[in-house]
């Protein structure tokens, strides 16, 4: 699997998941430096103090006679600090490291003697050696100075622990730096989420927008591209709508408008006495005048309708499927927001083509709640819609039969009619063929 399909896929989630390994790799290296700073400053500090505490016990000592500095050596020494006179240095030549050579240095340069020094690092002892520093590890810093006398060298010995910080002094410093890291993430999630918001908003009202839905509307806040990406999709949407209505306007007025010259030929050709010839005629015009009042309904159909604040949907379809004879299911009830009429023509509209081309086969309607969407499923027994068809089945004056005559079925605008007004109330229609036969229509609404 490659990194890029590691990403969460929301533009937030990446973002987030950049900021955050931004951020841990900066704590990471802040902590990293701020030990290294510590550990130089713990050296410096050690390096300090025994060179202070050395030329104070040299300053000492030579002012002492030489047969009673056997007895300050042994009472200045301590646990962790100790002095001896001997007649040859114990340090007898300074240490090749560069703590070394820097301590032996400032204790030549405040003594104008010749220094020599070994700093010996990570030396273990064991628990019980010092409490302070109970099993962990210890650096030596020796210091061999010869007295002003002449007659012997002062060899001072000190033990430290590695660093003069404790673990709980750690432990606080890495709290703090994470409680930071924290704190700087949440202000992140909070700025980024702000600043996802719109393209949320923006990609469901283009979801909203490509079901159908024209009064789509994103806010046109937020930063300079986003506001000209929603001025541009709210102008885009505009005219999309401006156009339909025009268009639906037109189609309407072409189906009203037939109706007229329809009649008066319908009136003339059953004043034909001729049979065989006045029959086709008026089958024909009864035809043209079906698709005439379809491009009506079509235009018409949830569009103008007021709609019902808390329609009891089971009780819609089970008058529906009551007065056409079939079976319904209810696993639930809900209430919604719609236009009983225009709901229940696309239903009906459904079920009617179920009844028309699933043969002899039984037709049942369920009700069924998933989440925030109702279903209304409408299934029958019929041998289903061949899947070239399913492309193009919604497209006006398409039938999945070819005929069109009276006992298989109308002008082709029922499955278009449906789906516009499932469309116009924020919801669709989908179709699927079952197996091993029969078809179920599915229009899905908004809770």
């Amino acid at each position: 699997m490659k990194f890029r399909d590691r990403l969460p896929g929301q533009l937030a989630g990446q973002l987030m998941a950049l900021l955050i390994g931004a951020l841990l790799l900066a704590f990471l290296l802040s902590a990293g430096l701020i030990v290294i700073a510590q550990n130089r400053a713990g050296d410096r500090a050690r390096s300090s103090v025994a060179a202070d505490r050395a030329i104070e016990l040299l300053v000492a000592l030579d002012a002492i006679a030489p047969e009673g500095q056997a007895d300050f050596t042994k009472a200045a020494s301590t646990r962790t600090t100790r002095i001896r006179v001997s007649e040859t240095p114990a340090v007898r030549i300074t240490a090749e490291n560069e703590r070394s050579r820097e301590l032996a240095a400032l204790v030549a340069a405040q003594t104008e003697r010749d220094a020599h020094v070994s700093i010996l690092s990570r030396v273990e002892t064991a628990a019980t050696d010092d409490p302070r520093n109970a099993g962990r590890n210890r650096e030596v810093i020796a210091i061999s100075l010869p007295l002003a006398s002449g007659a012997g060298w002062m060899n001072f010995t000190t033990q430290e622990p590695l660093t003069l910080h404790t673990s709980a002094d750690q432990r606080f410093l890495l709290m703090s730096l994470g409680l930071m890291s924290l704190a700087v993430a949440a202000g992140v999630w909070i700025f980024v989420r702000r600043l996802t918001r719109p393209l949320t908003q923006l990609a469901e009202a283009a979801q909203r927008a490509a079901r159908g839905d024209h009064s789509a509307r994103v806010s046109e806040l937020g930063p300079a591209e986003l506001r000209k990406a929603s001025l541009a999709f709210n102008g885009m949407q505009a005219e999309i709508a401006r156009f339909d209505s025009e268009r639906i306007r037109t189609i309407a007025a072409v189906g009203h408008d037939l109706r007229t010259p329809m009649t008066s030929l319908r009136i003339r050709a059953e004043m034909i006495e001729d049979d065989d010839l006045r029959e086709p005629m008026i089958a024909t015009l009864d035809e043209m005048a079906a698709m005439a009042e379809g491009l009506v309904t079509y235009a018409r159909d949830g569009l103008e309708e007021t709609r019902v604040p808390e329609l009891d949907l089971a009780e819609l379809l089970e008058t529906l499927c009551r007065d056409r004879g079939v079976a319904f299911r209810a696993a639930a009830r809900p209430q919604i927001e719609a236009g009983p009429v225009s709901l229940g023509r696309a239903v009906g509209n459904l079920i009617d083509n179920a009844q028309r081309y699933g043969g002899d086969g039984a037709v049942e309607v369920s009700l069924v709640r998933e989440g925030r969407e109702i279903l209304i499923a409408v299934a029958d027994q019929g041998p289903g819609i061949d899947a070239a068809l399913m492309p193009v089945i919604f497209d006006p004056f398409t039938r999945g039969d070819s005929s069109r005559n009276a006992d298989t079925g109308g002008a082709g605008l029922g499955l278009s009619i449906a789906r516009r007004i499932a469309r116009a109330h924020g919801g669709d229609l989908v179709l699927a063929n079952r197996t091993p036969h029969g078809l179920v229509a599915t229009l899905r609404l908004p809770v």
